[in-house]
């Protein structure tokens, strides 16, 4: 079940909670999560993987690949979710977040290489990873060993080339996306890879970070969330503003 309508609050207010107690821990790198309209990108994520875990369209277990601080397989657990983390990174601040601290999250040594068997995983979520890898063609043949036949990629937040946000990002000397890719570029990878591109759309035409600002700003823009969310998923995907949308997300299939 859903938790958008009945409890999409507690989960907003958890996640900025989180990112509060890692703050205070000395974390630099929560923006992502410290306001209403950032951290409810996450729960359209978890609701999305959901859907397809419900409707068994995929099968388990799901790799959240890069997981962060594991905020989203935090999500996903509450969604009933089987899912099995790794990041590169450890982040000391973790262990001050009580939701999040007693995860367990696989610690991969190696930047490409995959610790797990061949076809050992119905699904694996990007949620901002995939554009930071050292090795993008490695890190896409290692998904493709580990997906079952059939499994899916899930690509969320992979930074658009046209992106009006990244140009302002430069401009201000904050961008941490050198590279950005079209929706023609990230098939041709996909395919190279041995995955098909089966569903792509466009979104945050409006910002949800909000890097730079502070906190009252956030919490200013966070309470439309709901009203930020509603006219991006149109507006986002709407020629031809939407081409100048903040990222590509997609479905990807292993053939």
């Amino acid at each position: 079940m859903s938790t958008v309508d009945n409890g999409s609050s507690v989960e907003l207010d958890a996640q900025i909670s989180m990112a509060q107690a890692a703050e205070t821990a000395g974390a630099t790198d929560v923006d992502h999560m410290n306001g209403a309209a950032a951290a409810y990108n996450y729960i359209r994520i978890a609701d999305l993987v959901q859907s397809y875990w419900a409707s068994q369209q995929i099968s388990s277990p799901i790799l959240d690949w890069g997981c962060g601080y594991g905020q989203v397989t935090w999500l996903l657990r509450r969604r009933q979710v089987p899912v099995i983390s790794c990041d590169v990174e450890e982040r000391p601040a973790r262990k001050s977040i009580p939701e999040l601290a007693s995860l367990k999250i696989d610690r991969i040594e190696d930047p490409v290489r995959l610790p797990y068997p061949p076809e050992s995983f119905g699904a694996v979520l990007s949620v901002g990873v995939l554009e930071h890898v050292p090795d993008l063609a490695g890190s896409l043949r290692e998904i493709n060993r580990i997906l079952k036949v059939g499994g899916i990629l899930f690509i969320f937040m992979f930074p658009n080339r046209f992106s009006w946000a990244e140009w302002i990002a430069d401009w201000r000397g904050i961008s941490v996306h050198p590279d950005r890719y079209t929706f023609r570029q990230t098939r041709r990878i996909l395919e190279e890879h041995g995955l098909r591109l089966e569903k792509k759309w466009r979104r945050n035409l409006f910002p949800r970070n909000l890097t730079g600002l502070n906190h009252q700003a956030k919490a200013l823009y966070g309470r439309y969330y709901r009203q930020v969310e509603s006219a991006d998923k149109v507006l986002a995907n709407w020629y031809p503003i939407g081409i100048f949308s903040g990222v590509l997300e997609g479905i990807a299939r292993k053939a």
